[in-house]
């Protein structure tokens, strides 16, 4: 029953996706279509997870960076 499905990596990258698309829903994004922001989320995820692959958690608040990333994102975007 507490057999892991998927691999730490996976798990690290669905936990980002999850956050860069919640964060991005508080500040109030929204293309208008869905489907798109969804896959840009996911890239943004997947960026995001490359960049930090061997950041220490540790030593570095992950909330605030992930914060700081999906923000610049945005910026980007809304331009």
């Amino acid at each position: 029953m507490n057999d892991l499905r998927y691999s730490i990596e996976d798990n690290k990258l669905f936990e980002a996706i999850a956050d860069v698309a919640y964060l991005a829903g508080q500040k109030g994004f929204s293309s208008g279509d869905s489907r798109c922001d969804v896959a840009q989320f996911i890239e943004w995820a997947k960026e995001f997870e490359a960049v930090h692959e061997d950041t220490n958690w540790d030593e570095q608040d992950y909330c605030d960076t992930i914060d700081a990333f999906t923000t610049a994102k945005l910026k980007v975007e809304l331009k």
